[in-house]
């Protein structure tokens, strides 16, 4: 059957809602829907995917279809969360292992997980909790669950974001096998240059509505697209100032911000980082990379005082062994933080605006009263991000993108000593990602801000960074860390 929208309008949240959508998608037709942050494509894609009702118009969409994106991942985890006994029982639990997440509510039998797991090259992660998974390996193990449901229509938000070079390429052989197959696929991009090579159409939404639309060559040459998707992010002359009534005295001069000696870190008895050394100097900026599950996220959780194990190593951070009476918070006082895993973590209510205000208190959530000098400097970062239209809206109904947004501008707003950007550009539109580059860019050239970088993608160069560690196998398993020249 062909999937037929007609004059579809949907309701997303508080007002905002898809437009007068009218889409035809033939059998032999596999379409990607490109657009800005908040153009409403995740919405589009739970609308063809039966996840959000149609208020009018005309809907025809397949009975069976999967649908695989970061609001999945977080909706899983937070259920993972509310079943989780690890604080009753006083010790970590596994929680539910990926084998079994994946097959229930599935007909198929561990032999097809397994062939199917063997293709997607994650077999290593079958018996492993689904909360000790990276961001690239949740998503393998969500589009596993999908395929095994056997749907007609597969829909994949950003199915690229978050995967280290290899499992693209692992993907992009999936979602051509998939098409061969018969299932029809639908890509939910921010970046052109993510188009596969099976896509035939191309779509453009703006503002919740379908902007441009067309073959896929008639849409790539197109120069009313082009001009209208091109953007150049101007610098400002300055960054908003610091709030120095509340920023911590300066570190002594030469101390190194991180020392790491030696450093192993295991979940359930599996090695993740071993016997990995590292000295971030005063003025050192780092990019850190590495495969899915290979220990940056855990590596940088040591970093930001989130991960107990450090008790257990040789870290000083900030001058400071850990375990030498520092708090947490004298540690959180002096670094910014944007990851998956704080956007996951940050659930409670409040305004966009207050989301920054919380970078002041390194909290999720604002318990104290702002000064009405902090208040001005989020409002000057929001308006340096270009977000300073949604600065009254709920934060938990921006789009993902957004949210992202947001989360940089919270990790920004005091310029702190150490600013850690784990996979900061995830689920940005090439406008935003070019912006995003350019200002921390900025911040790291003129501020006294060090960065420490998780990125997989190349082509998103912070041009200051000029020191890289990679994360590579260890003898005795799990993962160390090498300095490339």
């Amino acid at each position: 059957m062909n999937i037929v929208l007609q004059d579809a309008v949907a309701k997303i949240h508080n007002g905002k809602n898809l437009e007068g959508i009218t889409f035809n998608i033939e059998a032999d037709e596999q379409w990607a829907i490109i657009g800005a942050n908040g153009s409403g494509k995740s919405a589009l894609g739970k609308l063809l995917c039966g996840e959000l009702k149609v208020a009018s118009g005309i809907c025809r969409i397949p009975a069976k279809a999967g649908y695989v994106s970061f609001e999945k991942i977080d909706e899983l985890l937070e259920t993972e969360r509310y079943n989780d006994d690890s604080d009753f029982l006083g010790y970590v639990t596994q929680g539910t292992p990926v084998a079994k997440f994946i097959l229930s509510g599935s007909q198929a039998d561990e032999a097809t997980l397994l062939e199917l797991a063997q293709e997607m090259e994650f077999t290593g992660i079958l018996e492993r909790g689904i909360k000790f998974l990276s961001t690239g390996e949740m998503r393998k193990v969500l589009i596993c669950k999908s395929l095994l449901l056997e749907p007609e229509l597969l829909v994949l938000d950003e199915p690229f974001d978050g995967l280290d070079q290899h499992s693209c390429e692992v993907l992009r052989t999936l979602i051509s096998r998939c098409i061969g197959r018969g299932i029809r696929v639908i890509l939910l991009l921010n970046r052109f240059s993510e188009i596969v090579p099976e896509i035939t159409h191309v779509a453009y939404l703006k503002e919740c509505r379908i902007f441009m639309s067309g073959t896929k060559n008639g849409m790539l040459d197109s120069e009313a697209l082009r001009r209208f998707h091109a953007f150049h992010y101007t610098l400002p002359d300055r960054l908003p100032e610091i709030d120095c009534a509340h920023r911590p005295e300066p570190l002594p001069a030469g101390v190194p911000l991180v020392e790491m000696k030696d450093v192993k870190v295991s979940y359930g008895g599996k090695p993740i980082l071993s016997g990995l050394s590292w000295t971030v100097s005063p003025g050192e900026h780092w990019k850190i990379t590495g495969p899915n599950g290979s220990g940056k996220s855990t590596l940088l959780s040591l970093v930001s005082g989130d991960n107990t194990q450090a008790y257990a190593n040789d870290i000083a951070l900030f001058g400071r062994k850990r375990g030498t009476g520092e708090t947490v918070w004298d540690i959180k006082k002096r670094i910014g933080l944007v990851s998956t895993t704080l956007q996951q973590d940050y659930r409670v209510g409040g305004s966009a605006k207050m989301v920054v205000i919380s970078g002041f208190f390194d909290s999720i959530g604002v318990y104290s009263d702002p000064s009405p000098r902090q208040l001005e400097i989020a409002q000057e970062w929001l308006e340096l991000l270009h977000m300073n239209h949604r600065a009254g809206d709920t934060f938990r109904e921006l789009s993902y993108g957004e949210q992202r947004l947001v989360l940089l501008a919270r990790a920004m707003v005091k310029q702190p000593d150490l600013l850690i950007l784990d996979e900061p550009c995830q689920g940005l539109d090439d406008v935003n990602r070019e912006m995003v580059l350019k200002l921390v860019d900025h911040l790291g050239r003129t501020g006294d801000t060090q960065i420490l970088y998780v990125n997989h993608h190349s082509e998103d160069r912070i041009p200051c960074i000029a020191n890289h560690m990679e994360l590579v196998p260890a003898a005795g398993g799990g993962y160390t860390g090498k300095i490339v020249h």
